[in-house]
Formats: C-alpha cells, structure tokens, sequence
C-alpha cells in the first residue's frame, strides 16, 4: 500500500472516530426532564407568578365586583393553594380559566385566569406539566411528615410495603434535604454549574439509572454514602467523570456519618421505588400525595 493511501485511511478512520465520539458525548449530554421540572419553566413563560405571585409570602390583588355593584380588594390565592391536590381540578382551572361550576362568581372578578388551553397558548402535554409542578409545590410548601418509630432491622425495610416506604422514604429524603437538591420528589429542575448535564438529576429517570450502574442497589448506597459513583469513576471514563464530580458548583455530599445502616437500606429503596415509578405527571403526583398525607391522618 502506498504511503499516501494508508495516510488517507488513517485520515479517514480518526475523522469518523472523532465525529463519533463527539455525537457520543453530545449524546450523553442530552438533558432530561419530567413533567414538574418542564412545569416549572413553563409556569414562568406563561406568566403565572404575575397574578399568583411566589406564594402567600408574595400577595398579589385582584378585584371583586360586589352586589352593590362596588368593587372590593381581594387577594389572588396562589398557585399551590393548600389542599388543592386534585390533578384534574388544576388541569380544569388551566385549561378553560376557571372550573364551570365557579364561572359565574369569577365573571365577578376584575382580572381573569386566562384559558391556556381553549385559548390554544398551552398543549395538553404543557397544562399536564404546569399542573404537575403546582402540585409538587403544594406538597413541599404543605406537607409535614410524620415521625416513625425506628425499624429494628435492615431486613424489616425488605417488608415494607410500597405506601409504608414512600412515606419513611419522602420522609427522610425531606428531613436530609435530599430534594433541595433533587427536586421535590426527586423530579429533578435544580441547576448546578459545572457539571456534566448542568443540572442535578433527579430519582425519576435515565440519568439516574446512568448514574448508578443501571440502579444497581450497592451503587446507590455507594453513593449515598460518599457522594460519588464507584461505577462511574473506575468506568472507561472515570477521569472524565471524576474531572466533572471535582469542578461542579454544588457537589454530592457524604451521608456515611449520617445516616445508619437502616436509614440507608430505607433510603436506598425508596429511590429506586421512584425510578421505578417513572417520571411524575399530574395524576403521579396526585397519587404519591395522597399516600404520603395519608400518614397524618
């Protein structure tokens, strides 16, 4: 073979390996989300906070026109208003501005909730998502968990039943800030600089799963435990890896000295019953609420 040739074949194959390994790595950059996330994003574009405000620490006014045909102030209640939990309730305001039932008092009303979706501003998809993220917001602006008594052993987390798990799981994930990092429910949206995604995952889907060698359950503890990923790190790309777990602005933290060895397995189980359950729409969300107020009453 002439030089010139075996050249171009080298060339050649370090071209297509390298157009390769770039679509690999833009691949593996690719973000993922989940309805709550995409729901927080959404409720910002569609300017939801300028009638609703952050929340009962940010009032917002409205008007009433009363009987006397006097306007009255009002406020505007907020958009995760306390013990509203039903998916298709939020779904019904977002969709057509206001449940028919209530109609005819919110004619009443200086300024009107918009109809996102008869209007045709929202998709199904996108009111699904805003109402996700409403909900998740009530559950983590309301909910206060209960105290469980300590299981004697490891082996009484194997017989747990999931609604058990889920309230000991949300729990301890809450009272760990787990999901202040995470999201609320583990659904992910929290940003962090540096890092590989630019973002920090949740427990609902693939990046998870990458994370910890496909939700290998001593991969999740390693990382319980010491903020890293073993798999990860010793991988054909562990000091790709390692570069980004070292550089990111909010890193993993250590729960080895925190957490006992129940406390883990019970932590540990309860994030991979939420990868299980997948990303949460509205009607997830709906659901794992009710399991987890339920333990208060």
């Amino acid at each position: 073979m002439k030089p010139a040739s075996a050249f171009k074949i080298v060339f050649i194959v370090a071209l297509v390996a390298a157009a390769g390994g770039g679509f690999f790595y833009q691949y593996e950059r690719a973000p993922e989300s989940s309805p709550v996330s995409r729901g927080a994003h959404l409720a910002t574009t569609a300017g939801c906070f300028a009638c609703h405000g952050l929340g009962a620490e940010d009032p917002r006014t409205n008007y009433r026109l009363g009987s006397n045909d006097a306007w009255r102030s009002r406020g505007i209640d907020p958009i995760w208003e306390e013990g509203l939990l039903e998916a298709d309730e939020v779904i019904e305001w977002i969709t057509h501005g206001v449940p028919e039932r209530r109609r005819e008092r919110h004619q009443q009303l200086l300024l009107r909730m918009p109809a996102y979706g008869d209007d045709g501003h929202l998709s199904p998809r996108e009111i699904n998502d805003i109402a996700a993220w409403s909900l998740a917001e009530a559950v983590r602006r309301s909910h206060r968990p209960a105290r469980f008594e300590p299981l004697p052993d490891v082996a009484a987390v194997a017989a747990l039943s999931d609604d058990d798990l889920i309230r000991r799981g949300d729990a301890l994930a809450r009272d760990s800030g787990c999901y202040q990092c995470h999201g609320e429910l583990g659904q992910g949206a929290v940003s962090n600089l540096a890092s590989f995604k630019g973002y920090i995952p949740g427990f609902q889907g693939d990046d998870f799963l990458a994370l910890t060698a496909d939700g290998d359950r001593e991969e999740v503890r390693y990382w319980i435990e010491h903020g890293r990923g073993r798999a990860l790190e010793s991988g054909p790309l562990g000091g790709l890896a390692s570069r980004y777990l070292d550089q990111q602005a909010i890193p993993m933290p250590a729960y080895a000295d925190i957490f006992d060895d129940v406390e883990t397995e019970i932590l540990v189980s309860y994030l991979l019953l939420l990868n299980r359950m997948g990303p949460l729409d509205a009607q997830g969300v709906e659901a794992l609420a009710i399991t987890l107020i339920s333990d208060s009453e």
